[in-house]
């Protein structure tokens, strides 16, 4: 049971750092389409937002699963990892910042808030 919610858990944290990164973000700031180019600024305020979004997803990880929450915010940051790079390989002759971006700044504080958190005790 516990490896399962530690799944799940990676899972789920996963899906908000790509939620808010990818859907809100990039709605809310009108970019419809991040594969087209965008000036440095823009690229600079995409970083500080990924790495909120990253530090959000590793947190709840963390949090749904207090008996792992290494492994599973060390989980959702692979996931992210994963889905940028998949998203990398299948978008050929496209600006890739978005992608970059979630690969080089949000899958790595994913990782970093889940190695900061304390492993809670077993109950059992």
């Amino acid at each position: 049971m516990r490896t399962l919610r530690a799944i799940f858990a990676a899972l789920l944290g996963a899906l908000i750092v790509l939620a808010l990164y990818l859907a809100w973000f990039f709605k809310v700031t009108h970019q419809v389409t991040p594969w087209d180019g965008a000036p440095v600024g823009f690229i600079a305020l995409t970083c500080v937002v990924a790495a909120v979004c990253g530090l959000l997803g590793g947190l709840a990880a963390a949090w749904l699963a207090p008996e792992t929450p290494r492994g599973s915010a060390e989980g959702a940051a692979g996931f992210v990892a994963l889905a940028a790079l998949f998203a990398e390989t299948h978008t050929p002759g496209q600006h890739h910042y978005a992608q970059m971006v979630a690969l080089l700044v949000a899958a790595p504080v994913a990782y970093f808030i889940g190695r900061t958190r304390p492993v809670a005790p077993v109950s059992r």
